[in-house]
């Protein structure tokens, strides 16, 4: 899997090669690109930059799109991928933005945005802000994931080399999946 990646720090991640976890929250690419849209005609009324949006909505996008490519039973168990440090960055200021636009009595631009996107768009059913929070937040958590498990799967899948360590390393990572609720 490749990433478009400026210069600057990027993050060996392991990713279920399952899409099952990120399938969820595939509609938020759209979602936060439109959202991104608002944000450039009317920057003052909302939490974050166009550009945050944008860039967390094309990476769920982008993940999405290449985890669901390739079929179901010859998918491999997991696959390596390069994060941008500032992607998982914009990640986590999108999921702590739409905790704040789903709190009680928050009424801004974002929170009518995504009322308006939740309810009018072509998706499986009616998303309120917390629901999109909640479908992001097991893609951040993947994403942000940062072990020495996860550390040393990378490095071993990245120099393609299986050795006694791995199977051990690939098994915590899948225990750590798990714990954050994703499905393998």
């Amino acid at each position: 899997m490749t990433t478009k990646s400026p210069a600057g720090l990027e993050l060996p991640r392991i990713l279920p090669g399952n899409p099952a976890w990120i399938q969820n929250a595939a509609y938020l690419a759209e979602v936060l690109g439109l959202t991104a849209t608002a944000a450039h005609v009317r920057p003052h009324e909302y939490p974050l930059p166009a550009l945050t949006l944008e860039t967390a909505g094309e990476a769920i996008g982008e993940i999405a799109a290449e985890l669901t490519t390739v079929a179901r039973d010859t998918a491999p168990p997991v696959v390596l991928y390069t994060l941008p440090a500032w992607v998982l960055r914009a990640l986590r200021e999108v999921l702590a933005a739409l905790h704040a636009a789903a709190g009680d009595g928050a009424e801004s631009s974002l929170r009518s945005t995504l009322r308006l996107l939740g309810e009018d768009l072509d998706y499986p059913s009616v998303r309120t802000p917390a629901e999109m929070a909640a479908d992001l937040e097991p893609v951040v958590g993947v994403l942000a994931l940062d072990s020495p498990a996860v550390r040393a799967a990378a490095a071993d899948l990245a120099l393609d080399r299986w050795q006694a360590g791995t199977e051990t390393a690939l098994t915590e990572v899948f225990a750590q999946w798990v714990h954050l609720g994703v499905q393998l």
